[in-house]
């Protein structure tokens, strides 16, 4: 009842176009009560009575009223169409938008197949609801009570005894429901599954085809298609299990009519006109009786779509503004991690963290797999919260910070680089897209991405492919890091962003940045020492505590965990000395 409470609340921006609609609805069911009556009129007074004059007007009547009836028919299936594709944009439309309000966390847990099948097939479950099932509804509630009614007037006797099915047919009713319901959800979990499963497939299919595992797949997604099948032929068994019962007891209505009302004729108590009359009335009440089933069906659908999406639009972000969110008078850059502890899982990632970041300073952080590097720098932008203690950018606790504001002044280069299926150039400036292709290609130039730009036939017009097809991974990270760059950010952030770059076009990368990028915060987060030895500070992150903190030279005289990795690089430490004793 909650989720049909909220359906029906949702229907009200379309409020006026539904009146609209059941205005139509009870013109064109009207005239379908209304044409029982007429032949009652033909059989009762026309033929006994051979009156031919009236005889024409009343047929001329039944052809005005199917007239009537086709073209209110019509102009509602239009409207509903109308108002069911309304319906699915701006349910659509709100969706997407509450999807990109969601943090971090949501889709740490939910996977995209899941969430794409909530797009997709459950909105148009919902869509269906409009175009199908309301007027469905409609159509039979008004068909069913209307008969009912009009049949009273014919003959109370009638009446009776075709009442004694309702209760009969609304408990088999309820019982299909308990039982369908279940099966839809099961049916639409799986078939999340199932798309998941394709959709995860199809964007690895390289590696797939790498490690010639074709048949390990195929077998696996027959496996999940195995699964959705089964459960559409038990949703088609429990179909099979009421619809004939219900079948059966509508069926009843017609001999158990003819049985009453021809005695009602023999003892004169009614008369054929009206027997006739009431057998239209009975076929009225009969489709409804049948069309239960369908009903039961298309609602029991209707719902678990929506409870599928009500769970989305329920799922509120945790990471919200205050009401009297502030945002800095100027980005500066400075950084202070005050005793932070943040938990994911139930597991402390990181463990009272304390350092300070002043505006221009470049902090390197390093440490094992799994230290929580990358962790520590999605705090920056409050992508996730803190457990204890506080991260502040220039000043101000980053919750009490408006949030578009303050992530517009971090340019993140991220460990996974993600490039859109576009452009080159509409990729580098996606933060800024009004920005010139002038200063695009200033951005490309510090990024050292020219040269293969250049390249292309398209050059920045080249469209790349999904998650950026058809570039090397080191193409990638430059044109990741050139969209960074273009936004002008206050704090730059790159996550082991230059991996994939030779050792010579990271020094170029690392020369231009500081050039342009000067007086800007950076954090670096790398594995090579060549990428951190400048660094102003080093942050050592073991098991998610600073271990070690320092400079190059300071971190080597300890002879610690920084050290280790140093001997890790460089089979001799003191050639190592040798060759980074240079700023090169």
């Amino acid at each position: 009842m909650d989720i049909l409470k909220r359906l029906i609340r949702g229907m009200k921006p379309y409020m006026s176009a539904l009146i609209f609609v059941l205005i139509m609805h009870l013109t064109g069911l009207s005239v379908t009560l209304y044409v029982p009556h007429i032949t009652k009129d033909i059989i009762n007074e026309v033929i006994p009575n051979a009156d031919l004059e009236r005889l024409v007007p009343l047929c001329g009547l039944l052809l005005g009223l199917v007239l009537v009836r086709i073209v209110v028919t019509y102009v509602r299936t239009v409207s509903l169409e109308k108002i069911s594709q309304d319906f699915v944009y701006d349910l659509r439309t709100t969706l997407y938008a509450h999807m990109q309000e969601l943090p971090y966390s949501f889709y740490d847990k939910h996977r995209i197949g899941d969430i794409m099948s909530r797009m997709t097939g459950d909105i148009e479950g919902l869509r269906a609801m409009y175009a199908g099932l309301l007027p469905t509804v409609v159509d039979n509630a008004v068909l069913f009570f209307g008969s009912l009614f009009l049949l009273c007037f014919l003959s109370w006797e009638l009446t009776l005894a075709l009442l004694i099915f309702a209760p009969i047919l609304a408990c088999v009713a309820w019982q299909f429901n308990k039982r369908i319901r279940p099966a839809f959800r099961n049916i639409r979990e799986q078939n999340a599954v199932l798309n998941t499963r394709a959709q995860e497939n199809l964007a690895g299919v390289r590696v797939v085809k790498a490690f010639a595992r074709e048949p390990y797949e195929m077998e696996r997604f027959s496996h999940e298609n195995l699964k959705l099948l089964g459960l559409h032929i038990n949703a088609t068994r429990i179909w099979a299990q009421f619809v004939p019962l219900m079948e059966l007891l509508s069926g009843m209505c017609t001999p158990v009519m003819l049985l009453v009302g021809s005695g009602l004729v023999i003892s004169g108590r009614i008369d054929i006109g009206t027997l006739v009359a009431a057998n239209g009335y009975v076929w009225m009440l009969i489709n409804p009786m049948r069309n239960l089933a369908g009903i039961v069906n298309q609602t029991a659908n209707t719902i678990t779509s929506a409870e599928k999406l009500f769970y989305y639009m329920d799922f509120g972000s945790e990471i919200r503004e205050p009401q009297n969110a502030r945002t800095p008078d100027a980005f500066r850059g400075k950084v202070e991690f005050d005793h932070v502890t943040f938990t994911y899982g139930g597991e402390d990632v990181l463990k009272d963290v304390t350092f300070t970041a002043e505006p221009g300073q470049t902090i390197a952080v390093m440490g094992e797999t799994g230290a929580g590097k990358s962790t520590l720098v999605t705090l920056l932008g409050r992508f996730y919260d803190v457990k204890e203690g506080s991260v502040k950018v220039d000043g101000i606790d980053v919750r009490e910070q408006q949030l578009r504001p303050l992530r517009r002044q971090i340019g993140y280069v991220p460990q996974e680089t993600f490039l859109f299926s576009d452009t080159l150039e509409d990729n580098i400036r996606f933060g800024r897209p009004e920005a010139s292709r002038e200063k695009v290609e200033v951005a490309a130039r510090v990024a050292q991405a020219t040269e293969f730009i250049d390249e292309m036939p398209d050059g920045y017009d080249t469209v790349v492919g999904e998650r950026g097809l058809g570039l090397s991974g080191g193409q990638k990270q430059r044109a990741a890091i050139a969209r960074a760059v273009l936004i002008d950010p206050a704090i730059l952030v790159m996550d082991d962003s230059t991996s994939a770059v030779d050792m010579e076009t990271e020094y170029r990368i690392q020369q231009e940045l500081k050039q342009v990028l000067s007086g800007r915060t950076t954090f670096i987060i790398a594995h090579r020492i060549s990428s951190v030895k400048n660094a102003d500070q080093i942050l050592v992150l073991d098991h998610g505590r600073i271990a070690e903190r320092g400079t190059h030279a300071q971190l080597l005289e300890q002879n610690g965990i920084y050290a280790r990795m140093v001997r890790d690089q460089y089979r001799d430490f003191d050639e190592m000395k040798k060759r980074l004793g240079g700023d090169k």
